[in-house]
C-alpha cells in the first residue's frame, strides 16, 4: 500500500503532466477580427509533442470603384517549451487572388532526402467563370521538418516537391470540359511520394 506522502508525489506528478486543451490554446493565440477554420490539431512534431497546428482565417474588404471582399488563412504552429509556454511559427498563408481557400486535409510523409516526415497541406478553391471555367483547384504545399529546439520564425515551403504533388483542377475548363485533378487526398498523394522514390 502507497503512503501518503508517495500518493501525494503521484498526484503532482499527474498534475504537472496535464496537457492544456488545444483549442484554449489556438484560442490564446488568435488575432481580434480571425476565426478558427479546419480542425485544431495537436501532435508529436519532430520530437516535440503537443505541439499545435492551427488555421486561422480573416477577411478584409478592399474599397475602389466595386469593392471586394478578400479572405486568407494564416496557419500556425505552436509549439510548446519548458515553461509550459508556445513559440508561434508561421507555417504559410494560404490566399488565392479572388476567392476563398478551404483547407482539406493536414498530414506529415516524407518528401525529402533525410528520414524526417515533412508537414504537408492540401487546400483547394473554387472558380468559376461562365464558359471559361467552374470547378476546383487543388493545391499540394510541402514545408521541411525543423529543429524544434529552436523554432523559426517561418517553415521553409519546398517548391519543386509541391510543384510535383500539385493536384492540379477538376470540373470545366473551356479547353478540357472534364477536367481531372490528379491529386485529391491525402492518400493519393502519399502513394505518388512513393513513386517519386521517398
Amino acid at each position: 500500500m502507497e503512503s501518503r506522502q508517495q500518493e501525494n508525489e503521484n498526484q503532482v506528478d499527474t498534475q504537472s503532466k496535464t496537457v492544456e486543451d488545444p483549442h484554449k490554446i489556438a484560442e490564446r493565440f488568435k488575432s481580434e477580427n480571425a476565426v478558427i477554420v479546419h480542425s485544431v490539431i495537436q501532435t508529436s512534431l519532430w520530437g516535440k509533442e503537443n505541439s499545435v497546428i492551427v488555421f486561422y482565417e480573416s477577411r478584409y474588404t478592399e474599397e475602389g470603384q466595386y469593392p471586394h471582399e478578400y479572405q486568407y488563412i494564416d496557419a500556425y504552429l505552436l509549439i510548446p517549451n519548458e515553461k509550459n509556454d508556445y513559440k508561434k511559427v508561421l507555417i504559410s498563408r494560404f490566399e488565392d487572388d479572388n476567392v476563398d481557400t478551404e483547407i482539406q486535409s493536414v498530414f506529415f510523409a516524407n518528401a525529402d532526402s533525410d528520414s524526417k516526415k515533412e508537414l504537408i497541406i492540401l487546400s483547394t478553391c473554387f472558380h468559376s467563370l461562365e464558359y471559361l471555367y467552374d470547378g476546383t483547384e487543388y493545391t499540394t504545399s510541402v514545408f521541411d521538418d525543423f529543429d524544434t529546439a529552436k523554432p523559426p520564425k517561418k517553415m521553409t515551403y519546398l517548391s519543386k516537391v509541391s510543384a510535383q504533388l500539385d493536384g492540379g483542377f477538376e470540373g470545366f475548363l473551356e479547353d478540357n470540359p472534364d477536367s481531372k485533378a490528379q491529386f485529391k487526398t491525402a492518400a493519393e498523394i502519399k502513394k505518388e511520394l512513393k513513386k517519386l522514390g521517398y
